[in-house]
């Protein structure tokens, strides 16, 4: 059985301006050189259409659109997906007479609009860290991360305070937590890792992925470099 591939945080103009190939299976090569199989992404949905066996959606995150398409029996997920709202759309890559599009596994609406700022920070450490190439930074992720700057270090040595998030609520994401803290060290815990272990227990891979990344969202986890978790706190 193959393994399925992690979902990469990305912009919609990492796909639409990106080559596409279908080498080992549909992917699209972004403009930085990272290649795009699986991919997160955060946007409006400023579309919607149903019809007889068949249901797409319009994503806009502010760098480009692009749809995601469903067919058949799996069109019934993006039937009652409504406009105007911000939503996580994690999906597969494919191409049709010359569009790409995503087939959507998972969308999610996202109540909390900082999400988004949030989405954009970790498409652009991922960019960066894949390719080696620094993408440019949006205006408004300068200001964020201005902002998000930590204070010049003390002379003497101050208690570090502890950062924290959201609450963790629910018991599958305080399940999440608790193995990531018992199984961290420094360098943190593989997404790998954390799926397998959970889906040995039950869990869709998918589900626990994207409960990862609502973690991360939260401020309850970091990732410090590309798929590897830590505690916030830690």
């Amino acid at each position: 059985m193959r393994e399925r591939m992690t979902a990469v945080r990305a912009a919609v103009v990492d796909i639409v301006k990106g080559t596409y190939g279908e080498d080992n299976g549909p992917h699209v090569v972004s403009p930085y050189g990272v290649e795009l199989r699986r991919v997160a992404l955060v946007g409006l949905i400023i579309d919607q259409y149903s019809g007889e066996g068949f249901a797409s959606i319009t994503i806009d995150d502010g760098t480009e659109t692009i749809r995601a398409k469903a067919w058949g029996g799996e069109a019934a997920s993006l039937d009652k997906v409504q406009t105007n709202i911000l939503a996580l759309i994690v999906g597969k890559i494919r191409e049709y007479e010359g569009e790409l599009y995503v087939v959507p596994e998972i969308v999610r609406e996202l109540d909390d609009p900082n999400y988004l700022t949030v989405h954009k920070m970790e498409r652009y450490v991922a960019m960066l860290t894949r390719s080696g190439v620094t993408p440019e930074l949006p205006s408004e992720l300068e200001d964020f991360i201005e902002e998000s700057a930590p204070p010049p270090k003390p002379e003497a040595p101050t208690k570090k305070p502890k950062k924290k998030g959201t609450p963790v609520t629910g018991k599958i994401y305080k399940q999440i937590m608790q193995y990531i803290e018992q199984n961290s060290k420094e360098e943190g815990v593989p997404i790998a890792s954390i799926v397998d272990f959970f889906e040995e227990k039950g869990h869709d891979r998918t589900d626990i992925q994207l409960k990862v990344l609502d973690l991360q969202g939260q401020g309850n986890l970091v990732e410090v470099k590309v798929g590897v978790y830590r505690p916030a706190d830690s």
